[in-house]
């Protein structure tokens, strides 16, 4: 995602006259239930909107910033934020204003990215990354497996290995990038499956490609690989 198209995201175009207080748009991508909610608690407190995505961050943010538009209607908001995120921990590494030379971009709203310690964004490595709904390619059977952020897993049909079922859920983890882990919900032997994952251009921009490979042959998803792809 660029920062031209985050604009374009970030709220409904703001008419003359019928403007209200800006929304704020956490990017909790990296963040608990729990520091989600706290951040949240103190923004309703105060009379602000928020609104909660688990989009991917713009390549030019690493740190937490804050970046909105010169549109706003309470600029003060900004450093209301500024002070609320210092409170909870997370200190601003950049404020910045996105200025572009197009009525499009006039929206009362201000855009969040909480960055923890420790995290690269861009990465692509953690829970949160590769967590998502996957679709069987190169595969003979139509499947779908959903890593879910908190740490479950479902196939949407029986996964068997000859003689033997997996089910078709359980609980994931990873073990050491690029690997994964499968532990099913009533069975004893786990699930190993490698990640990779590609950037890819089309002509709508790039694309970044996750695939999942089983490192083992299992009878039912034999020769599938699982794949998701969002845009950059």
């Amino acid at each position: 995602m660029n920062l031209l198209r985050l604009v374009c995201s970030l709220s409904v175009i703001c008419f003359v006259g019928a403007c209200s207080s800006p929304t704020v748009h956490i990017y909790g991508r990296y963040m608990s239930n729990e520091q989600t909610q706290s951040l949240v608690n103190q923004l309703v407190s105060r009379s602000i909107d928020v609104e909660i995505n688990h989009h991917s961050f713009p390549q030019t943010i690493n740190n937490t910033a804050i970046v909105y538009s010169p549109f706003v209607t309470k600029p003060e908001v900004v450093h209301q934020l500024e002070d609320i995120l210092m409170a909870q921990h997370w200190p601003v590494s950049n404020v910045s204003a996105l200025v572009e030379d197009n009525h499009w971009f006039q929206k009362n709203s201000i855009g969040v990215f909480i960055v923890p310690e420790g995290i690269n964004p861009h990465a692509g490595t953690s829970i949160v990354d590769i967590a998502n709904n996957y679709h069987s390619d190169n595969c003979s059977n139509d499947i779908n497996l959903s890593l879910h952020r908190d740490g479950s897993y479902t196939f949407s049909r029986e996964v068997k290995s000859y003689n033997y079922s997996y089910g078709t859920h359980g609980f994931w983890r990873i073990r050491s990038y690029p690997y994964i882990e499968m532990k099913p919900m009533n069975a004893d032997r786990w699930l190993y499956f490698e990640v990779s994952k590609q950037k890819v251009n089309d002509r709508l921009g790039s694309a970044l490609v996750y695939r999942l490979l089983p490192v083992e042959e299992y009878a039912a998803i034999r020769g599938c690989d699982f794949i998701f792809g969002e845009r950059i």
